[in-house]
């Protein structure tokens, strides 16, 4: 008996410790500000003929102002409806101008945003994974109030992080939005954490999720139990559109919503699994690849120099970019994701 005790407890100071390393993990990985790379260009409106802006800010949940634009194309004199775009980790809503152009030049309002602690929003930091969820959540309420926007239901729309906060924010607003669109949304935080560190490390860490799970509740509240999937279910009838690359190494397909057939399975969900594509399925192949490849240099080098920093010799030749590669779209799933926008707002009229 006293073995068998002395195992127990054990086990339980081991799963603790598990448990306590998995809640500090997640807490640092989120316990710093993202504002971009300086070295980098982010473009603007100003690089998109037609496309017009109009700044905006708002309060998120702790009061702290998130900021952004509402983005309409000059042409459009009948908007179809309300976009609100969620970005992904790494950097603002800037990084994702060539889709809200596309999305703004099909004739719709665009609003998206930087989240907390992001670029030119407030906040010392990104706060934790469900932070993002929070922050959509306050770009419907403030959508809801503004004179310009209250009169559509909005389409969310999301990559990655943002996927995710499409996803799970959806069943908070059901009665303000008429459709979701997610690119390469994880399932849940505790996957994506599983995910990271997996991609990282180059090992297999399933095993962990279940303390993930419960150190995500731990870091980011009682509101992150909930999966993708689940919200997306208790949405009801509202259209939505997966995307995924099924060669995603930053959201594997067992950790998103297009792999959960108690979800996939139902009338009002459409799926596109995009074969032999990583995690930007917006994009074309190969200007994901060049991207890949421009950022391996990036951190090849600042790993090389440290804190010293990247000789400008050197950084120079790092940071010329071809811009339009980079950012280059992929026009066959734009056209899909932005055709399934414009079916979504019509029929929730």
């Amino acid at each position: 008996m006293k073995t068998i005790l002395i195992i127990a407890a054990t086990f339980a100071v081991l799963v603790i410790l598990l448990l306590a390393a998995a809640a500090y993990a997640l807490r640092s990985a989120f316990a710093k500000r993202c504002d971009g790379n300086p070295s980098l260009k982010y473009f603007t409106s100003d690089d998109f003929e037609g496309l017009m802006r109009r700044d905006v800010e708002f309060p998120s949940d702790k009061g702290q102002l998130l900021r952004g634009a509402v983005y309409t194309y000059e042409a459009v004199t009948k908007p179809l409806g309300l976009v609100i775009f969620a970005h992904g980790m790494g950097g603002g809503h800037l990084s994702y101008m060539t889709e809200i152009n596309t999305i703004a030049r099909a004739g719709f309002k665009v609003l998206s945003y930087d989240n907390t602690g992001t670029m030119s929003s407030e906040g010392g930091s990104l706060v934790g994974f469900y932070q993002s969820v929070r922050d959509l959540e306050s770009a419907v309420k403030f959508a809801s109030g503004d004179s310009e926007l209250s009169g559509y239901k909005a389409v969310l729309v999301g990559h990655s992080w943002g996927g995710y906060a499409s996803c799970c924010a959806s069943c908070k607003v059901k009665d303000k939005i008429s459709g979701v669109v997610a690119f390469s949304a994880p399932e849940s935080a505790a996957g994506a954490a599983v995910d990271s560190v997996g991609m990282s490390s180059g090992l297999k860490l399933s095993f962990l999720k279940p303390l993930f799970s419960i150190a995500s509740v731990i870091v980011n509240g009682f509101d992150s139990r909930r999966s993708a999937s689940d919200s997306l279910i208790a949405v009801g009838n509202i259209p939505i559109l997966l995307l995924h690359g099924d060669c995603d190494p930053s959201v594997s397909m067992k950790n998103s919503p297009v792999s959960n057939k108690a979800l996939t399975s139902r009338e009002n969900v459409s799926v596109i699994v995009c074969h032999g594509r990583a995690h930007n399925v917006y994009q074309t192949e190969r200007s994901e690849k060049y991207l890949d490849e421009v950022f391996g240099k990036i951190s090849a080098a600042a790993k090389k120099y440290g804190k010293s920093g990247i000789p400008e010799a050197e950084k120079s030749k790092i940071y010329d970019i071809d811009y339009a590669l980079i950012t280059e779209e992929d026009s066959e799933i734009m056209k899909t994701a932005v055709d399934f926008m414009i079916r979504a707002v019509k029929t929730q009229k």
